[in-house]
């Protein structure tokens, strides 16, 4: 037996929803965050982890993160998104569409750049402020796949309820 989200009961239908929105809600406001404290561009990323000198900008003062910093950042932030991307990816598995070729990339790919993205923030910290460039771009594509994995998981909830509605 295939489970899709058409065969998973209503109710669970409308938590699966519920979660997405919310997610979505959340993911937004850290990229809000990120866009405040960084403008979304490798120097201000740099500046974020680096630090910044207090003359050379006219913006708030960035003093280079410690280790411990780096540690907790790293241990927070890729244990939450794992879940957040556990979950995005059972709903993209649940969906029929699209292709299952698709499907694995879209559920994989998230995972990838999480470790690229934390990679290139260490790189970045501790080798060479460059490294923001790869953080910056496998930040991107994955905010990209999360925002696809969405509207993906809200389509497919949608149409099993317009079809669910039409058997009863």
């Amino acid at each position: 037996m295939t489970v899709t989200w058409r065969s998973v009961p209503g109710p669970c239908r409308t938590l699966a929803r519920w979660v997405t929105i919310v997610q979505l809600v959340g993911y937004t406001t850290s990229l809000v965050f990120v866009w405040h404290t960084t403008r979304l561009v490798p120097p201000g990323v740099a500046a974020r982890y680096r630090g910044a000198d207090p003359m050379a900008t006219q913006g708030a003062m960035q003093f280079s993160k410690s280790l411990a910093e780096m540690l907790t950042i790293t241990h927070t932030h890729l244990l939450s998104m794992a879940v957040i991307f556990l979950v995005t990816g059972l709903g993209v598995a649940l969906g029929e569409r699209p292709s299952e070729r698709w499907k694995r990339w879209l559920i994989a790919e998230p995972f990838v750049a999480l470790l690229a993205s934390f990679s290139a923030m260490w790189l970045m910290r501790y080798v060479d402020a460059r490294f923001s460039w790869l953080l910056e771009a496998s930040s991107a594509v994955l905010a990209v796949t999360f925002y696809v994995q969405s509207y993906l998981i809200l389509r497919e909830l949608g149409r099993a309820d317009r079809e669910g509605s039409q058997d009863e």
